[in-house]
């Protein structure tokens, strides 16, 4: 299996976020009282008028893919929230949306840095920023 994996993927550690949540769960299954924060997991249920929107999506067919950059109505919501909330003022060609925090920054460096390039990490900073730079 190694073999086939790229030379700048096997220079990526284990994560650390898994290691310390595997390690929580074995302290949960001994009993311990653990309260993990170490994968950002929330710990309380999806509220309901999200699941009553899934469901809702779901039972009107809204069930396939979905434009990678979002749907022009998601955009739409991000420009107007923006608007509302921070009084900046976006089109919708430069709304972008992404399956999670990491998953941007990964897009936003594999599209900017080429091989050499330095990479300065403020701290604090989620402990996959450096795996990412080195991929």
């Amino acid at each position: 299996m190694n073999d086939i994996l790229s030379q700048r993927l096997k220079k990526i550690k284990p994560s650390l976020t898994v290691s310390i949540n595997v390690k929580a769960n074995a302290l949960r299954a001994e009993g311990r009282d653990v309260l993990v924060l170490a994968a950002g997991e929330p710990d309380f249920d999806t509220p309901q008028n999200i699941c009553q929107a899934a469901i809702k999506a779901m039972n009107e067919g809204q069930t396939r893919y979905v434009p990678g950059k979002g749907t022009p109505a998601l955009q739409q919501a991000i420009v107007d929230k923006f608007k509302r909330d921070n009084n900046l003022s976006y089109n919708l060609d430069e709304i972008m949306v992404g399956v999670g925090g990491k998953h941007i920054i990964y897009n936003a460096m594999m599209a900017t840095l080429n091989p050499g390039d330095e990479v300065i990490i403020p701290a604090p900073f989620w402990v996959s920023y450096p795996d990412i730079v080195m991929l």
